[in-house]
């Protein structure tokens, strides 16, 4: 059974960054209010590959729609008590000349400065530190050696200490669009801006090392209008009452974002960068996937922290209505809602086989309002209460493993080929990604209690569920440490270089 885990998104400096914390170490809460996937808990949790979604904050995060309230001190007390940011660090995404791009090149730096040689002593429990370190590293062989992995991906005596950082973004944004001052630009101004980002951060890397600080992938979308692609519904009640995702909510793919796509893609001359499709908005997931399937190569598609809607088609899935009612039909759908989440921003059936067939991957969010719908939520927590940790684990987990079995019981119902169902599925937390966790896997120092409960608790429906009859102790181990550790590496192994 793996030893280490992977991690497919996580936010890890998220909170450091924006709150101004010394380092990327630095825990001012541990042990009573840890952090949920900063390094020191991946160090705890066993967690050696990290894709790290580094994600300039949108204005729409610090701009309130209550009250037509706009950039006063109600979004200074939002951004306060949502990620925790000081009023200073307000002001500056508030700013009407802001910058994504720059912030994005700021926030490369700062995790760079905490990486490797420097370390870190970890509290691994509250009387106990140990020393760590990680590296960003550049694609996939140099993985491979800082971590000593041989060829079936086994860990060796590096991961005892050692955390590998493969850099990605979370939205397009982060190219310099959809900030205040680009708003009025036309097409010709926003490509040529585009094109000049995309060409120094294909080309980003420490001094002497260029293109080694090239992300493997980024999202075209996220939770505001970027000037390039239509997002999803994505925020829940009151915060969406507060902050104003309407303009470009389901929109279509621009010009301008059909532009970036082709140049993140092109490898003629530089490392192509793949394409997240999480956040995306139903009609500029129809674009994408059509895109792909005129192309003359094979790209994967990815959706790095999602969960499964149970609905067959994207038709049947899509939510209708205008942007200033799509978030009330959303809230409705999930008061109704039972096992899955339907909203229309998770996967299909349709797409979980479009990801299978393009030999994807995605990665399971453990927000618990994605992992399941309403019903089961409830149901959940009331089960869970008053529990024990090791029946609170087993309980918790449920949700989770439905989404495995859903993913992997519709690949095999639609190809008949039991050996291929698991390859696609990863864990991807969206830790510190401002997300209401399950409980009892609230934190990345819980990865090992999630993978020795993930292989028990499959091992229990191996008499019943059709994906797991038939399937020995050994089968279910391998399983388990596909989704935990393998496909996240196999992934990088084919497409990091």
């Amino acid at each position: 059974m793996a030893t280490y885990f992977s991690d497919l998104h996580c936010h890890s400096t998220l909170f450091s960054f924006n709150r101004g914390y010394a380092d990327t170490w630095y825990e001012r809460y541990f042990p009573v209010f840890p952090a949920q996937g900063n390094f020191a808990q991946l160090a705890r949790g066993k967690v050696r590959v990290v894709m790290v979604s580094v994600y300039p904050i949108e204005q729409g995060f610090v701009t309130a729609r209550s009250l037509l309230l706009g950039t006063g001190n109600i979004t200074d007390l939002i951004a306060k008590v949502v990620v925790g940011m000081p009023k200073k660090r307000v002001n500056e995404i508030q700013d009407y000349n802001h910058d994504y791009y720059h912030d994005l090149v700021t926030e490369l730096n700062y995790l760079q400065v905490s990486a490797d040689p420097v370390t870190q002593k970890v509290f691994i429990s509250p009387f106990k530190r140990k020393k760590f370190r990680y590296r960003i590293v550049s694609d996939f062989n140099d993985l491979k050696t800082l971590l000593n992995l041989d060829a079936g991906f086994n860990p060796g005596p590096a991961c005892e200490d050692t955390i590998a950082v493969v850099l990605t973004i979370e939205g397009a944004h982060s190219l310099g669009v959809g900030q205040r001052n680009t708003l009025q630009w036309d097409t010709n101004d926003l490509e040529n801006k585009l094109r000049d980002n995309i060409t120094k951060l294909k080309k980003a890397g420490p001094p002497g090392k260029e293109g080694a600080w090239c992300p493997f992938f980024i999202t075209l979308s996220h939770h505001f209008w970027n000037q390039l692609s239509g997002h999803s519904v994505s925020l829940w009640e009151i915060i969406r009452k507060v902050l104003d995702q309407r303009p470009g909510i389901n929109n279509k793919i621009t010009e301008p974002g059909e532009f970036v796509v082709n140049e993140l893609l092109n490898s003629d001359s530089s490392r192509r960068i793949l394409i997240d499709c999480a956040h995306m908005s139903i009609n500029v997931r129809r674009w994408y996937y059509d895109y792909l399937s005129k192309r003359s190569d094979t790209i994967p598609v990815i959706v790095s922290h999602t969960g499964v809607n149970g609905i067959a088609t994207m038709a049947a899935a899509e939510m209708h209505g205008d942007p200033d009612n799509i978030h009330d039909v959303a809230d409705e759908l999930y008061s109704k809602s039972t096992e899955f989440n339907p909203w229309d921003v998770f996967l299909t059936d349709e797409e979980i086989m479009i990801i299978h067939r393009s030999g994807g991957i995605i990665g399971l969010n453990l927000d618990q309002r994605i992992m399941m719908g309403k019903k089961t939520l409830d149901e959940i927590k009331k089960l869970a209460r008053f529990k024990s940790a090791d029946d609170a684990l087993a309980i918790w987990i449920r949700p989770l493993l439905k989404q495995i079995l859903h993913i992997a019981g519709h690949i095999l119902s639609v190809t008949g080929q039991a050996e291929m169902i698991w390859d696609n599925i990863s864990m991807g937390s969206d830790f510190n990604g401002m997300i209401t966790p399950i409980k009892a896997f609230k934190n990345a120092g819980k990865f090992p209690a999630l993978n020795e409960t993930m292989f028990t608790e499959l091992k229990k429906l191996s008499g019943n569920e059709v994906t797991l009859v038939g399937k020995s102790e050994a089968d279910i181990m391998e399983i388990t440490d596909k989704i935990m550790w393998k496909n996240n590496l196999k992934f990088l192994e084919k497409h990091f270089h």
